[in-house]
């Protein structure tokens, strides 16, 4: 009997024992999370070491306020540590942007602080989590971010990165080819790179080939090249390599890339980035090798090849259009196969050369079997300003093919307050003419230049010609400009019942539209 009750003193003495050291260790927690966010630096370090010790750091964070977890971050910034910097990345997946902030100001803090650190972070864009390798990528590459410092060595540890992980690879590239690094680094990122290009692992050398693409330097095709010429170089190897000369586009790589874009068997898109770097290029000759893709069986390739001409055409929006380009693209107008014809159309559709206006005219006309390559035409034609392409494009509104009517009215509408006067006067003529003319001016209409156009049908109200007035109303309900809706009423009061009629069907339209 003695026994039995001696048991249960044992075991209560037990539970006593284990509760006292539960509350201890509650209270020791709290502790912790309290000197973690409102304790001095030397306390937030000290709790931040020993919860990150205790893998006990972001269990202990997780169910309190977005405040409190910022202020979490702010304690790994005073621990400063390696292990500092790997609690700080896996922040980055926290939910509230505040906190995700605090880390990454955190990581631009500590992250280079010594080689571990920078070791630590780079390690961060192999993560799965999109995130976090934004959020590394702009700890090393904002304006206030790491960058590429020498001590540590931050270039040679993204290069470690982008050898040991394969997930790394693309970010790597991201940021050793950024404004940050790029060319302030480039003398040593581009030779290591390149050192990689003799790796054994075929990932390797593919990871090293984009990066070297994405940084763009010329130095480094010479060895791109005799990577691709060497026979041992595997077919995945040889796609990137041929991928990162086309995006270097260094003149003196025009050979290689005439070559991979006219072999069937390169990679398709391979191919495409070789014909975006001829493109970049742009000699006659590598301008010549972009014609004849345009009849490839590879739809990628011929996209890819009618955007490197364009871009060859007109380098950027606010570059002037090359005149030796264009002049080439011109005489490819008039080529009898109707694959070139259509491709180099659709090329000088955002090249806004008002040299171009005749030939894409003459193709406009007398193009006559092939409705898409006139379509092209008429698009191409269709730039803010182009007073040249009015004439043609309104000969092209009673196209027999409705494809072209309509990219023809399209067109116009892009040509702007230029077209307007044409088009109002069509609106008298009645029929298709005059609804695609409606149609344009709709378009009109909605643009930022709708007030001006408005005013100028207006004014051409005061006629007193109806087929204008019911066109004019048609062109109305297509906006809701200030105005639109009073010149609807006046319609709507004609004593001509078609135009009074078409007048209200679109004052109700507008009225539907408000509810």
């Amino acid at each position: 009997m003695i026994q039995k009750y001696l048991n249960y003193l044992i075991f209560g003495g037990i539970v006593l024992v284990v509760v006292g050291l539960a509350a201890l260790h509650s209270h020791h927690m709290h502790q912790l999370l309290y000197n973690l966010t409102h304790g001095t630096p030397a306390q937030r370090a000290a709790a931040a070491k020993e919860l990150i010790a205790e893998e006990q750091f972001s269990d202990t964070i997780a169910g309190e306020t977005k405040e409190m977890r910022a202020q979490a971050a702010i304690a790994l910034a005073d621990l400063g540590n390696a292990d500092a910097v790997k609690q700080a990345v896996q922040m980055l997946k926290d939910q509230d942007k505040i906190v995700r902030d605090q880390a990454l100001r955190t990581l631009k803090q500590i992250g280079a602080a010594s080689a571990d650190n920078i070791k630590a972070l780079v390690d961060g864009l192999s993560d799965s989590d999109i995130n976090v390798r934004q959020g590394v990528i702009r700890a090393l590459t904002d304006p206030d971010g790491i960058g590429p410092r020498q001590n540590p060595d931050v270039v040679q540890a993204l290069v470690n990165e982008l050898k040991s992980s394969s997930d790394a690879r693309g970010p790597v590239g991201d940021v050793l080819s950024s404004k940050a690094f790029d060319p302030a680094a480039n003398n040593r990122s581009v030779p290591a790179l390149m050192a990689l290009l003799d790796d054994k692992d075929d990932g390797v050398k593919i990871g090293a080939a984009n990066a070297l693409g994405k940084i763009g330097d010329p130095h480094a095709v010479p060895k791109l090249i005799a990577v691709l010429q060497n026979p041992a170089t595997t077919t995945q190897v040889r796609t990137a390599v041929i991928a990162a000369i086309g995006l270097i586009a260094d003149p003196s790589s025009e050979p290689v890339l005439a070559q991979a874009v006219l072999d069937p068997s390169v990679d398709s898109e391979a191919r495409a980035q070789a014909a975006a770097g001829l493109g970049r290029i742009a000699t006659p000759h590598a301008i010549s090798t972009l014609l004849k893709t345009l009849t490839d069986y590879d739809l990628n390739l011929r996209t890819a090849a009618i955007s490197a001409l364009s871009v060859a055409a007109r380098p950027g929006e606010d570059s002037p259009p090359n005149h030796a380009v264009v002049q080439q693209l011109i005489q490819a107008l008039a080529n009898p196969q109707k694959e070139i014809r259509l491709g180099v159309a659709q090329a000088l559709i955002p090249v806004h050369d008002p040299e171009t206006d005749p030939s894409l005219a003459r193709l406009l006309q007398t193009d006559t079997q092939d409705a898409d390559v006139r379509a092209a035409a008429a698009k191409a034609l269709g730039f803010p300003g182009n007073r040249g392409g009015i004439a043609p494009l309104v000969a092209a509104l009673n196209d027999p093919s409705g494809t072209v009517a309509e990219a023809a009215t399209q067109a116009l509408g892009q040509i702007g307050p230029a077209a307007a006067p044409t088009l109002i006067s069509l609106l008298a003529k009645g029929g298709t003419t005059a609804y695609y003319a409606s149609t344009a001016l709709g378009d009109l209409l909605g643009s930022d230049h709708g007030h001006e156009i408005l005013m100028q049908l207006a004014t051409a109200l005061k006629s007193a010609n109806p087929t204008l007035q019911r066109w004019a109303a048609v062109a109305l309900g297509n906006t809701d400009l200030a105005g639109a809706k009073d010149i609807l009423e006046q319609l709507a009061k004609s004593s001509d019942a078609d135009v009074a009629y078409v007048a209200q069907q679109q004052l109700n339209r507008f009225e539907q539209a408000q509810q």
